[in-house]
């Protein structure tokens, strides 16, 4: 079996803790699969300056190609259409595996019958030495559909969180939007919905480093304007691709997309102008149907979006949401 890990990098100003979280991010590739599995390692380039030769180790196989910058799904596009693994990893270039912890999920895919299967995440803050696993036995659970899985539970979107069979993307032509800061919130849905098998493990795997400057810290006008609009685009391709696929049972990705729609919410609650924007994301998401939220799916979920329907209860939710900013 052969493992795929698709690393896209952007660094613009060439900075040197982002070429430094690059080395380390390759290194824990390499160190997770090596004598594990035959491993691929491809580093996307995505438009910055030219990477130097001292960032990727030199004892480590690298496949690095350059792309022009179409932000952090077409460098995963770009990564998928060399990958030549039988299951494809994602990990971002300022993040790392927890050391020991890969292997044996690794090896437990060849024997679990799933398309996709998730792990554990650990949070870790700025770029602090992350310890070895303390227990590498994975406990995985039964295979179950994608959207049956989807439609109990709220999970993260992020693609590196999984492991995915090749075959089973290509067999779907399953692909990222280009251009776009909430592509996993697009992809991930799709992806599952799709899965006739999915298993999931809590085993902690995926060290999620959280760090000033990243573009999840990000907080500037212009960015908040762009993850707004880029939300509705998402919403609306998933409300696209369910017509598509109506005649499958979609109730998983009813409740994703019931969700986006909140959560698109609740960040415009938290925006300084939020007084003028949310009557404008409301209107929006009313124009696809999906306002007033409707499902009875969580007591917070009711709660918001009764709350949410006129406008004391909106600003209550202004006060509650002031607290996650």
């Amino acid at each position: 079996m052969r493992v795929s890990v698709i690393i896209p990098y952007y660094n613009p100003d060439s900075d040197l803790l982002v070429q430094q979280l690059l080395t380390r991010a390759v290194t824990s590739a390499w160190e997770s699969m090596n004598g594990v599995c035959d491993c691929q390692i491809v580093v996307v380039n995505d438009g910055s300056p030219a990477i130097p030769d001292s960032i990727l180790p030199a004892h480590i196989p690298v496949e690095s190609i350059t792309i022009p910058h179409r932000m952090l799904g077409g460098a995963r596009n770009a990564g998928m259409d060399i990958a030549t693994g039988d299951i494809i990893l994602f990990l971002d270039a300022d993040d790392m595996y927890v050391p020991g912890a890969l292997a044996p999920c690794v090896k437990a895919m060849e024997s679990i019958d799933a398309d996709v299967v998730a792990f554990g995440i650990k949070r870790v803050k700025g770029n602090r030495p992350v310890p070895a696993c303390s227990s590498a036995k994975p406990v995985f659970s039964e295979p179950v559909s994608g959207d049956s899985y989807m439609s109990s539970r709220n999970f993260p979107a992020c693609a590196w969180r999984y492991m995915i069979r090749a075959q089973f993307l290509r067999e779907n032509n399953l692909r990222f939007v280009e251009n776009a800061y909430i592509e996993d919130e697009e992809f991930t849905p799709r992806m599952l919905h799709l899965a006739r098998s999915f298993s999931e493990t809590t085993l902690p795997v995926y060290a999620y480093c959280i760090r000033q400057g990243s573009i999840i810290t990000d907080n500037s006008k212009e960015r908040i304007e762009a993850r707004s609009a880029h939300t509705l685009q998402a919403i609306s391709s998933l409300l696209a691709f369910r017509e598509q696929h109506s005649g499958q049972p979609h109730r998983g990705l009813d409740r994703k997309i019931s969700y986006l729609a909140m959560d698109h919410l609740r960040r415009t609650l938290r925006r300084n102008d939020w007084r003028t924007a949310v009557p404008a994301q409301k209107s929006a998401l009313e124009q696809m149907g999906l306002f007033p939220l409707q499902g009875g799916y969580s007591l917070s979920f009711r709660f918001f979006s009764r709350l949410s329907r006129c406008k004391a209860g909106t600003a209550l939710l202004h006060l509650i949401e002031s607290f996650y900013k």
